[in-house]
């Protein structure tokens, strides 16, 4: 059921209560015994990343790798253990993690008579139960999305009312400052990877063949075309005693392949990152043939596509991983850009957003946008009526703004 935004922000802002009790009505409600709506009958439409990341899983598996999930949050001590004296140049390009403190709300004479002008005439045990409340959501015994049922239930009133009581009584919840720690939200998958061999090489002997498809996030100075703060990275790892850069080649190869990419170039990468071995940092370019001539950056059709090495034993060692162990890792955003001939990965990703994508509707899309305000009912309005119409359906395919001359003689022949 469509109703006002406008309206309904005044009656938030005037009466939260009451304002959300009475959303309500707008909630259409079922007949007896209907069933559930479907939609369409249509196959849906993926997103090009996902459905990238679903053809890159099934490319993994065809190959025989099996698929992990690695730890999304790590903490700093772990990549300065696996990056080394690059550690705070990876962690200047880190989110860290940082959590609301709990604070002290006490209650003064002051606040329990706003409280009860909020909540009515409460006894002596009723504040003290709220006291107790907020000394328990203090110590952490209380939960932050069970604080306000918690209070609500045990004083017999209102959630909403509750809300309304912390939100005016204690503008210290609202004054609160994040603080951070010393967790951050992984940057590269290798973060996850050595911590998820050192936990694998307790239970199995290799060798490992393993991949995860899965978000990383990166503290960029700014996004742009080819630049996100939170990307998905295809990795994969194989842990052997014989394991050597070919390994990674065959690895580009197989996987590019099922893409229609049909020839490859393998480069030494500049950055040699001191987690990788020397001289086994290898970037991938792959050549594909649709992207030739293309209005790309890409119409050479070679694309810089992974990137691949053998982890440096410094830091295996200090995950008590006595194996050498090749990682490829593969941006999935530009994976998807080159197959959906895309050229900037923000509107690609995000086409809903307005600063990233341009609007592209379709003429049946803007017709269903248009409504009829007032339909003539006179013989000489509805003559106009009839007249406006044949001319548009005469000119629709013309380039807007036109105008008709044909049109207007007609039009004044009805007046």
């Amino acid at each position: 059921m469509k109703f006002d935004p406008d309206k309904i922000r005044e009656d938030a802002s005037e009466d939260f209560d009451r304002a959300w009790n009475d959303s309500a009505k707008y909630v259409k409600k079922p007949l007896f015994n209907e069933r559930y709506p479907i939609t369409s009958l249509n196959y849906g439409k993926p997103h090009p990343v996902y459905d990238t990341i679903a053809k890159l899983r099934e490319a993994y598996l065809r190959m025989g790798f099996e698929e992990m999930m690695n730890p999304i949050i790590v903490d700093e001590q772990e990549v300065h253990k696996q990056f080394g004296h690059e550690a705070l140049a990876v962690l200047d390009r880190c989110f860290y993690l940082a959590g609301l403190p709990r604070p002290n709300a006490g209650i003064s004479d002051e606040r329990i008579s706003k409280i009860k002008e909020m909540l009515g005439d409460l006894s002596t045990e009723d504040i003290d139960i709220i006291r107790k409340v907020l000394h328990a959501y203090k110590k952490g015994e209380i939960e932050g999305d069970d604080l306000v049922p918690e209070m609500a239930a045990k004083l017999d009133v209102s959630d909403s009312l509750i809300v309304e009581v912390i939100d005016q009584v204690f503008p210290e919840f609202k004054e609160l400052t994040p603080k951070a720690g010393k967790r951050t939200l992984r940057s590269h998958m290798t973060s996850g990877w050595f911590i998820s061999l050192s936990e694998i090489l307790k239970r199995r002997e290799p060798p490992f063949n393993l991949f995860s498809i899965d978000r990383c996030f990166r503290r960029e100075q700014q996004e742009d075309a080819a630049r996100l703060m939170t990307y998905y990275s295809a990795s994969c790892v194989i842990m052997d005693e014989d394991v050597t850069v070919d390994h990674g080649k065959a690895v580009a190869q197989a996987l590019l392949s099922q893409f229609g990419f049909e020839k490859f170039q393998f480069r030494p990468d500049e950055k040699r990152s001191k987690y990788y071995s020397p001289d086994t940092q290898i970037e991938v370019f792959a050549y594909h043939p649709k992207l030739v001539d293309s209005n790309t950056k890409y119409s050479d059709g070679w694309v810089e596509i992974a990137t691949f090495g053998i982890y440096s034993p410094i830091p295996l060692s200090k995950y008590d991983i006595p194996y050498p162990v090749m990682n490829l890792g593969l941006g999935v955003e530009r994976l998807a850009m080159i197959i959906h001939e895309a050229t900037d990965l923000r509107g690609m990703s995000y086409p809903q957003m307005e600063l990233y994508s341009e609007w592209e509707i379709s003429d049946s899309e803007l017709a269903r946008h248009v409504e009829i305000d007032m339909i003539p009912e006179t013989p000489q309005g509805r003559e106009i009526f009839e007249a406006i119409v044949e001319q548009c359906e005469a000119h629709a395919s013309e380039h807007s703004p036109c105008e008709s001359l044909h049109g207007k003689e007609k039009l004044k022949g009805t007046m």
